[in-house]
């Protein structure tokens, strides 16, 4: 096999067969015929195949269907068999004072020698779900990095504890979660990806919407891929938050109550968002 960066040959288990005439039957069925399984990991550009048989050779590239059959990252003119779309929540739990939903991707498996698929990096449009209630937004992968935040502000009836059914409730037993409602409700994350538009950008989700998919809105190619869940909360006067500016690029958030001794502590660092800071020292 030629260029493949990663690849392997499988070898397969000799398994005794039944004996005909005292031989054994090869797995292959004909004594001229010779199969190999073999597994690419990575790869640069279709893998070649050379096969020699006495004075006969035969060189064969494989076809980027056998290679990436049903990926999601495909994008015309380059080989992406070694990406994998990843994505981060960066806060499992919501609170309704703060109902700021943020999920990081990115891609991994990039050669970062080669970055010239950059202007054909996809969009991701994150699907927030509560019940048969929707809410989504897009953000487009950019950068050497191909990552990108979406982010959502959670309606305050998704908070509500009435309308959660009893499969999607469970009992608080955080210690660090004190002074909230006894039962906390989840929203499932799931995301797809598909194409900008003409100029570049992403088409925005339209919004909430209920069991049916909105009016006018293409269906997605791919299928929804899930992230995760995250846990909401109906926060009491206790969690109240307050914002601490430090400069103009950072402020602080945290809690607006009287602390008490020995009390855990959370402070959550923020950049402002006109902020074109790359590095800071924290101290």
């Amino acid at each position: 096999m030629s260029n493949a960066q990663l690849a392997f040959f499988l070898r397969e288990a000799q398994i005794s067969g039944p004996t005909v005439g005292g031989r054994s039957n090869p797995s292959s069925g004909h004594p001229l015929q010779r199969s190999e399984s073999f597994v690419v990991f990575q790869t640069k550009e279709l893998p070649a195949i050379n096969i020699t048989f006495g004075p006969f050779a035969r060189d064969q590239a494989l076809s980027k269907e056998l290679l990436q059959p049903t990926s999601p990252l495909d994008i015309p003119g380059q080989l992406t068999v070694n990406w994998k779309v990843r994505a981060f929540i960066v806060q499992a739990r919501v609170f309704s004072n703060n109902p700021t939903l943020q999920v990081f991707f990115y891609i991994a498996g990039r050669d970062w020698d080669d970055f010239k698929a950059q202007d054909k990096l996809p969009c991701v449009r994150l699907h927030a779900f509560r019940d048969v209630r929707e809410i989504k937004t897009s953000c487009r992968m950019k950068g050497n990095l191909a990552q990108c935040l979406a982010q959502l502000e959670l309606p305050p009836s998704w908070f509500n504890t009435i309308v959660a059914p009893l499969g999607r409730r469970k009992g608080s037993t955080d210690g660090l979660l004190d002074g909230l409602t006894s039962e906390t409700l989840q929203a499932e994350l799931y995301y797809t990806l598909h194409g900008p538009n003409v100029d570049g950008e992403c088409i925005e989700g339209l919004g909430h919407r209920g069991g049916g998919a909105s009016r006018g809105e293409p269906l997605s190619q791919h299928p929804l891929l899930r992230i995760g869940s995250i846990s909401l909360y109906q926060a009491s006067q206790e969690q109240l938050l307050v914002d601490k500016q430090l400069d103009k690029n950072m402020f602080l958030r945290l809690p607006e109550k009287p602390l008490k001794p020995g009390e855990v502590l959370q402070i959550s660092l923020y950049l402002m968002p006109n902020s074109t800071v790359e590095q800071f020292t924290l101290r």
